[in-house]
């Protein structure tokens, strides 16, 4: 099993660095070729003879590359590269859940929620307000000045930097973006079609018939990095989405409580239960993200933590909380209770009873 993780690590690793320079092949390229072809050898699939081979495979579903148990670490039916895109929505799912939070692209995200954990900080609502500016469509798109007005409220200068790093900036580009009218950030004309991100979950949820430009003048312009965008600002707009349906109807709702221990905490009537938002592209992702986690982890979550998914979700997959909860091993069934976006309130109603 170790040896999986260690492939698809290798291969995502390798060919996220080898986009970045298509003029030197990665070490972790190679590696992950040849452990590739090393859990090949006892299949029947065609090992790959040549990296350009490689790389076709990798444009096929995983249950074709033949490497058993493949499934409970990838998508069976996810390609590892797509043309247009390169790396897969699930393989950024894949190196966002294995490698370290300081290797990848919301680091940053990860640098603040450290530095407001920290003992005697004591910055909780400081991370809150953060976490509810970058979940915010508004911001995902903004000026330099907007995002020097909003960072520079803190008073702890490392803290207005890490916010400021969340951006990337767009300015010589952004008349080649449209807005998307979903999450606010930049669309890209690939393929014949307008796409938000790698993943393009946003197409399901809005109307791309009649789309904007932005129209910034002559200001610099920053937009969320794509890490962010997929991992912080599309669920956290689910959380938000939540907290302020809950709120309307009569919840006392605290976001990220005990500074993202959990997303949400509901209180009624002096009861207290918890919520997380789990925003995963297929349901046997999460499954494999709870399957994989220590004991430690998975107690937080008995019988006092709902866990979420947004309902979008269903749209792609139908039966979506069933079909995770089937593939949960003994030791997750045990602690993990499962529901949709829309059973939340008909959830909270028996909780609160």
């Amino acid at each position: 099993m170790a040896k999986i993780h260690d492939t698809l690590l290798s291969l995502i690793t390798g060919i996220n660095k080898w986009q970045d320079n298509y003029e030197k092949i990665p070490d972790e390229l190679y590696k992950g070729m040849l452990l590739f072809i090393e859990q090949t050898a006892t299949s029947k699939a065609q090992p790959p003879v040549d990296l350009f081979h490689l790389l076709q495979i990798l444009h096929r579903p995983s249950r074709e590359w033949g490497i058993s148990d493949l499934q409970d670490y990838y998508p069976e039916d996810a390609p590892l590269l797509k043309e247009f895109i390169g790396l897969t929505p699930d393989a950024d799912e894949f190196l966002n859940r294995h490698i370290s939070p300081q290797d990848a692209e919301q680091q940053y995200m990860y640098e603040i929620l450290m530095y407001c954990r920290e003992e005697g900080r004591q910055l909780g609502q400081e991370y809150t307000r953060i976490r509810t500016f970058l979940s915010n469509p508004q911001n995902a798109v903004i000026t330099s000045f907007q995002l020097s007005e909003f960072a520079e409220i803190f008073p702890d200068l490392h803290l207005t930097n890490l916010i400021k790093q969340c951006y990337e900036e767009i300015t010589p580009v952004v008349a080649n973006y449209r807005k998307c009218p979903h999450c606010g950030w930049t669309l890209e004309y690939m393929n014949n079609r307008w796409r938000c991100n790698k993943e393009d979950i946003c197409h399901l949820l809005a109307d791309f018939e009649s789309l904007s430009s932005y129209d910034f003048g002559k200001e610099r312009v920053l937009r969320l990095l794509p890490g962010i965008q997929r991992f912080v600002l599309l669920p956290g707009m689910s959380e938000l989405r939540i907290a302020q349906h809950l709120i309307r109807k009569g919840y006392e709702v605290e976001l990220y409580p005990n500074v993202d221990e959990y997303d949400l905490s509901v209180s009624q009537d002096g009861k207290r239960i918890f919520l997380d938002v789990k925003d995963f592209r297929d349901p046997r992702t999460l499954a494999n993200f709870f399957n994989h986690q220590n004991f430690a982890y998975l107690e937080k979550y008995k019988n006092q933590c709902l866990i979420v998914v947004p309902q979008y979700r269903s749209q792609l997959f139908a039966s979506y909380r069933e079909r995770s909860m089937a593939l949960l091993n003994e030791t997750a069934r045990e602690y993990i209770e499962m529901i949709m976006e829309n059973e939340i309130e008909s959830t909270l109603k028996k909780v609160f009873l």
